[in-house]
């Protein structure tokens, strides 16, 4: 199995939903599950994710892939921290298929490298991957939340969706990730951005990504890097976005 969905409700209109590193497929959105009663939601699990087969290593681009064989004729598209630089490599792929993007706090580093506390931080991760024995997946995933600034203690041993995430952790490099943001920012489709107001760092890439787009950078506390956890307060803002599309 190369990737995998789960869908939710039966809508008209269709949401792909795409995950990030540690929190996967529907543990991810687990909070968007009322948005089902409006919309048909596919969930992705992203390839090496999950019980999909195992992978050398992260390719964004083959997920991004991946994620425009699932848009069909044309979806809403939200992607959450790495899933956000899947989401925004599909879309501008193809724009055509996208009827709006939401994006919450992904790793573009390179965007606001002129920022101190985006330095910051993508040099911590650098010097993390450099150091970090990779077979000790609490010790590396513990190093790598240290690195991003985000205080999230992490049970030893980790939980088993945890675990396994790191095992595909590890061959990811989140601090040189690329997006096509020229390409969407040009694209018509209505774009969201949102922070978690917890980070300088990703506040600073939030900031600058919504200012290429030209929209406003929505700040949701409450759930940090996670955002779409704070629930309705988020599933309200994607229900409002999507009907302006």
């Amino acid at each position: 199995m190369s990737y995998a969905v789960e869908n939710w409700g039966s809508g008209a209109d269709r949401i792909v939903l795409v995950h990030g590193s540690l929190g996967v497929g529907a543990a991810a959105f687990g909070e968007q599950k009322p948005l089902a009663d409006t919309f048909a939601l596919a969930v992705m699990t992203r390839r090496g994710y999950g019980d999909t087969a195992p992978i050398d290593a992260v390719d964004v681009l083959r997920d991004a892939a991946d994620v425009i064989e699932l848009l069909g004729d044309g979806a809403h598209l939200v992607g959450t921290s790495m899933g956000g630089i899947v989401a925004m490599n599909a879309a501008g792929r193809r724009p055509d298929l996208v009827r709006s993007l939401t994006v919450i706090e992904p790793p573009a580093f390179a965007l606001a490298s002129d920022l101190a506390p985006v330095r910051r931080v993508a040099e911590a991760m650098r010097k993390h991957w450099a150091t970090a024995d990779r077979t000790k997946r609490h010790a590396f995933v513990t190093g790598f939340l240290a690195a991003l600034e985000m205080n999230m203690p992490m049970p030893d041993p980790l939980p088993p969706p945890v675990n396994a995430a790191a095992g595909v952790l590890v061959t990811e490099r989140p601090w040189s990730v690329d997006a096509p943001v020229g390409a969407v920012a040009d694209a018509r489709f209505p774009k969201l951005v949102v922070a978690g107001g917890w980070s300088e760092a990703f506040d600073g890439i939030s900031g600058r990504l919504a200012d290429l787009f030209n929209v406003e950078c929505h700040c949701l506390q409450g759930a940090g890097h996670a955002v779409q956890k704070v629930g309705e307060p988020f599933n309200a803002l994607l229900r409002r976005h999507i009907a302006s599309a």
